[in-house]
Parts: C-alpha cells; sequence; structure tokens
C-alpha cells in the first residue's frame, strides 16, 4: 500500500512540475509578444540617445527572432514607416542604424524576407567598421543567420563575404573561423565548389591552429564533398580518411557519426549501396539523440540506398520514421521524407499516393533555395515519376535535373563532356518517355478496341451472310451494267464516225455571229484533234492551238462550243480519254502501265486521268480493261 501511495505522489510531482514548466514558458511568451505599441515605441526612441560605448553593446544585444508576428508587430512598421522622415531628420547615423533595425526586426517577424535584408543593408550603411568593428560584424552576422534560416543561401553568402571582406574580425580568430567555415559550408551546398574550396583552406589554418577537432572534421567533410564534385580520380577519399582519425582520437560519437554519414554518401555516389548501408546504419548507432537532424540525414540517406537496391519494406518503414520526426522547421529533410514516401507508394502500386507525395516533395523542395541547386534529387523524382507512369511530371523533373546540372557542373573538370553525357541520357530518357507513353495511349486504345469489337462481332456475324449476298447480287449487277456502258461506249465511237461525214455538209449559226473562215478552222481543227492527234501533246492550250489554226483564242472558243457543244478543255479531254481507250485495250500497248497510257494521251498526273477517265465512261481505267475482255471473249 505504501509503494502504490509513494508511486501516486511522484506521479502527481511530476505532472505539477510540468505544469508549473508549461506557465511559466507560457508567461514568458506572453511577455515577449504581448509588448505593447507603447513599449516598442519608447524603447526604440530611447536609443536616440546612446553614447558610442553604448551603441555596440545594444547591438550585441540585438535579436532577430524575439518578436511574435500580430496586430501590434504590423501597426509598430507601419508607424516607423510613416515617421521615416521625422525619425531620420537631424539624428544620429547610430540611431539611423537602430531605426532600420527596428524595421528589420518587425520584417523578419512578419516573414517579409526580402525587406528585411534591405533593411538590414541600409542599416550597415550607417555603421562606420572602423569605429565599430563589432556592431558591422554583429549585424551582419545577424543577417546571415537570418537568410541560413530561411533556406536563402545566396543572401547568406553576400552577408558573410561582406564580413570577410570588411576586415573587421581579422584580429578576432574565433569569429573569422566561425564565418569561414559558415560561408564555405554554404557555398559548398550551393554547389559553388572552387569558392567553397578557397574559404575552406583559410578556416582549416585557424582551426588547426587553435586544434578544434570537431572544426577541421567538419571543414574536412566539406573538402570531401568539393574534391568529390571537382577533382579528378579518387582523391575525395583522403578527406574522409584524416576526418575519421581526428574523430575517433577525439572520442566524439557524434562527430565520428557524421563522418560515418559522409561515408555512406561516398559508397551511394559510386552505387555500392551495401556498403553505404552499412556506414548509414554505424552513424545512426553512434548518435544518441535520435530524431536529431544529424540521425534524421543519415536516415534519409539510408532510406535511398534502400530505395536503389529496391529493398521495399526497409525503405517503407525508414520512410515511416523519417515523416514522424521530420519537422517543418527543416524543408529539405522533409521533401526528402515525402519523396521516400512517394517511392515507397509507387513501389506498391499505389498510384494516387505516390503522385500526391511527390507533389507535396516538390511543393516544399521548391520553398527553399536548394531547389536551384538539387540536380540528383530531381533525377530520382523523375525516375519515382516513371514507376507510376506519370510521363508529364517525369518530363518535367528531368528537365530540371538536367538544366541544374548544367549550372552547377560548369566550372568542373571535363565538365563539357560530363554536359555533353548528361543532354545525351536526357535526350534518351525523354524518347523513352515518349514511346512508353505512346505504348500506353496504344494499350488503352487496344483495350478499348477489343471492348467494341467484342459488343460488334455478334452483329457482324449476322449481317455477314446479307451482306454477302447483297453483295455478290450487287457485283452482278454492276458488271451487267458496266458491259452495258462499254457496248454503248463502243456504239457511240461508231455513230461518231457517221456525224463526222454529216458534219461537212451541216451548217451551224451561233448568235448571229459570223466569223470569217469558220469552216475551214473547223475543220483544220478536226484534222488536228483526229489525224495529228495534237492533244497528246501535255502543254496544249487554247491559246498554242488558237496560233496553230490561224485564230484567236475568242473566235476558237466559239467554234469549239457551236460545234462540239463544249469547253476547249472538255474537248481535249473527251478525245484523250477516247485515245486512252482504244490504247488501253490495244495489243500493241499491252506493256504499258496505265500510267503509262495516261502520260501517252497527254496526262500529266495519273489521279488527273483516273478522275477523267471515270467521268467520261462511268467507271475506271482497271474496270473498263476487265469489262472489254470479257466483251470480246
Amino acid at each position: 500500500m505504501n509503494k502504490e501511495t509513494t508511486l501516486i505522489f511522484a506521479i502527481r510531482l511530476k505532472v505539477f512540475k510540468k505544469l508549473i514548466l508549461s506557465i511559466q514558458y507560457f508567461f514568458l511568451i506572453l511577455v515577449v509578444s504581448a509588448q505593447s505599441f507603447d513599449d516598442l515605441s519608447k524603447n526604440f526612441l530611447h536609443k536616440a540617445g546612446l553614447s558610442d560605448t553604448n551603441f555596440e553593446q545594444s547591438i550585441a544585444e540585438l535579436k532577430f527572432d524575439h518578436l511574435i508576428p500580430n496586430d501590434t508587430i504590423i501597426d509598430y512598421r507601419q508607424w516607423l514607416a510613416d515617421n521615416k522622415q521625422t525619425i531620420l531628420l537631424n539624428s544620429s547615423d547610430n540611431f539611423k542604424a537602430h531605426y532600420f533595425l527596428e524595421l528589420a526586426q518587425c520584417n523578419i517577424a512578419l516573414k517579409n524576407n526580402s525587406i528585411s535584408y534591405q533593411n538590414i543593408d541600409s542599416a550597415i550603411f550607417y555603421i562606420n567598421p572602423l569605429k565599430y568593428p563589432k556592431a558591422y560584424f554583429g549585424i551582419l552576422y545577424l543577417g546571415a543567420s537570418v537568410s541560413r534560416e530561411n533556406m536563402d543561401g545566396t543572401t547568406a553568402i553576400r552577408f558573410l563575404k561582406q564580413i570577410i571582406d570588411s576586415k573587421t574580425i581579422d584580429m578576432d580568430s574565433v569569429s573569422k573561423g566561425e564565418v569561414l567555415a559558415r560561408l564555405s559550408g554554404t557555398l559548398e551546398n550551393m554547389y559553388r565548389n572552387l569558392e567553397s574550396d578557397k574559404y575552406c583552406q583559410q578556416a582549416m589554418d585557424i582551426y588547426l591552429k587553435m586544434e578544434d577537432d570537431t572544426m577541421m572534421v567538419k571543414l574536412l567533410i566539406i573538402m570531401f564533398n568539393n574534391a568529390y564534385n571537382t577533382a579528378e580520380g579518387d582523391s575525395y577519399w583522403e578527406y574522409l580518411y584524416q576526418a575519421e582519425e581526428i574523430a575517433q582520437q577525439s572520442g566524439d560519437s557524434a562527430l565520428l557519426a557524421d563522418v560515418y554519414t559522409n561515408f555512406g554518401i561516398a559508397h551511394y555516389r559510386n552505387k555500392n549501396h551495401k556498403e553505404a548501408i552499412r556506414y548509414y546504419k554505424m552513424a545512426r548507432s553512434l548518435i544518441a539523440k535520435k530524431g536529431s537532424q544529424n540521425e534524421l540525414w543519415a536516415a534519409t540517406y539510408l532510406q535511398l540506398s534502400y530505395s536503389l537496391l529496391d529493398s521495399v519494406e526497409p525503405a517503407y518503414k525508414i520512410s515511416k520514421y523519417l515523416l514522424k520526426h521530420s519537422s517543418k522547421a527543416n524543408p529539405a529533410l522533409l521533401s526528402n521524407a515525402y519523396l521516400g514516401s512517394a517511392w515507397c507508394f509507387a513501389k506498391h502500386g499505389q498510384v494516387e499516393s505516390a503522385t500526391n507525395y511527390l507533389k507535396k516533395s516538390a511543393y516544399v523542395r521548391e520553398s527553399v533555395e536548394k531547389a536551384e541547386a538539387s540536380p540528383d534529387y530531381y533525377h530520382y523524382m523523375y525516375e519515382v515519376a516513371m514507376l507510376i507512369e506519370n510521363y508529364e511530371l517525369a518530363i518535367n523533373y528531368l528537365h530540371k535535373s538536367l538544366v541544374q546540372f548544367k549550372k552547377y557542373n560548369r566550372k568542373v573538370t571535363s565538365a563539357q563532356l560530363t554536359s555533353v553525357r548528361a543532354q545525351f541520357n536526357y535526350d534518351l530518357q525523354k524518347e523513352r518517355i515518349k514511346k512508353l507513353k505512346v505504348e500506353k495511349e496504344y494499350e488503352h486504345e487496344k483495350v478499348q478496341r477489343h471492348r467494341i469489337g467484342l459488343i460488334a462481332i455478334v452483329f457482324i456475324l449476322l449481317m455477314a451472310i446479307v451482306f454477302l449476298y447483297l453483295l455478290r447480287k450487287q457485283l452482278g449487277k454492276l458488271k451487267a451494267a458496266y458491259k452495258i456502258v462499254v457496248k454503248k461506249n463502243l456504239e457511240l465511237d461508231m455513230v461518231n464516225i457517221g456525224l463526222k461525214k454529216l458534219e461537212k455538209k451541216k451548217a451551224n449559226h451561233s448568235n448571229g455571229v459570223k466569223i470569217k473562215n469558220e469552216d475551214k478552222i473547223y475543220i483544220n481543227l478536226k484534222s488536228l484533234l483526229e489525224k495529228d492527234k495534237i492533244f497528246r501533246q501535255k502543254d496544249l492550250t487554247e491559246s498554242k492551238l488558237s496560233k496553230m489554226l490561224g485564230t484567236n483564242n475568242s473566235y476558237l472558243s466559239s467554234i469549239i462550243n457551236k460545234r462540239f457543244r463544249l469547253s476547249f478543255k472538255t474537248l481535249v479531254n473527251k478525245y484523250r480519254i477516247d485515245e486512252a481507250r482504244k490504247l488501253l485495250v490495244s495489243k500493241e500497248y499491252t506493256c504499258y502501265s496505265i500510267e503509262g497510257v495516261a502520260n501517252e494521251v497527254g496526262f500529266h498526273s495519273r489521279s488527273a486521268f483516273y478522275r477523267i477517265f471515270k467521268q467520261n465512261t462511268g467507271m475506271t481505267p482497271m474496270t473498263y480493261i476487265d469489262i472489254y475482255k470479257q466483251i470480246d471473249d
């Protein structure tokens, strides 16, 4: 009974302590965030009377993360903006610097990052680095820290370089080493490896003198990544071996874990995924605090190697762990967690979930500047999109990967060759995607056709007999009709011969117009058409024929209309078709093709011959030949 009473008391005491801590934390937040407008403005205006000595102290006490975004901050920022001219008029440079720093704090709290950077630049403008080196350094370093937290690597690099160039920390080895290390790390993270290596060497010189094992290991890891991206061969391993030796001698398990994680990355880059997994596991076993950023990064790389080995279940287990522990405070970790989950869902055939997590990953990734320096990341996204056959996403991610690869490898040794290979691989993959997309569409159409075929097949079978019967009957009628047409054509040929004899005795008149030598022109025209067969000339025109007959186009056209009741073009085509009918069944022209006969009688093209032949005879040339043979037989 006493044990139970003691246990209950202990539990209650524990709960009470947690309650007290919660109240204290809430009270602290309330105090910080509940500053009134008057408090903020009074504190700021109080700085107008600061002495030169107190100025640097006030800058050192600055924090850019103590304000909570609320209506008071919005009102305070607006008050600062509205009273800018009044506040800055006849103020000291120190107070002007404080004014812009107040604005920067408000804009940082309200997530107006780009404006806050401008405010910091304005504050720096009013600070003399020679007179106030600590203040100058402090403000720029705060700016670099804020931009780094916002994943804005480019701005962080600008602030850090400004510190180095100002020489305000040349005499402070600790601060200079820290700035150089942070600058080299940020540059390496943005794939600006050659630049990173320059600052890394400077930082290493400082930490070698200080014998700082932790920083030397961190710098060696940066050098390893720089060497991997810029040096020929495998010389980058040497940096890891040096880092491992220092970490082991220091006895710092967390430091050694960081080295092992990078050994895993090196093996992963060399496609030795089993060895990479071994190092990642060793790294995680050395990290005491589970869920820490270092442990989560090791888990992220572990999940990636599992996926590349196609080990779905271990990868899925790690993926769930990453989603549980990855925080929105670290978009890079969260985007990787989403991407790992997308791969696992894709391997399980859950297309909708995989697509959803892919898009989540892309959205989070694009919220950080590293999104513009992630060629490998987007290539992995492309591979996942290919797994779920989402070719639009796949080609989008593949294109981003190629663009970024070219951008961030332009300074690397053998960059041109690497870029050509990347382009070649991109083109191949793009063609592969197009082919797969076509195949997928074809398969879909095939299934649709199959369904339609199943529905239609019964109807087709029922109609087949009727159709064949009607077709046979119709073909019989058509054949008989063609025979009649051919016979009629032959009879017409005979009638035309008789008409030609009668035409000499017949006088024609049209609208009372009398043409000089009309009969002579007509007789010569008939002679040219029937004896000389001038219609066989492909370039025969009405103008050319008029000149040959010694008349003009108008008279010739009138004579043709009056005597033949046809236009010039129709008349020529009629003679050509009549001639073609004779040649098609002539033994002399049996070796000629239909196109050859068409060419002989003056037609420019096969299509024109077929069209006009059918207009004149009601059938195609081939059908005419077949029917003629049957009649002849």
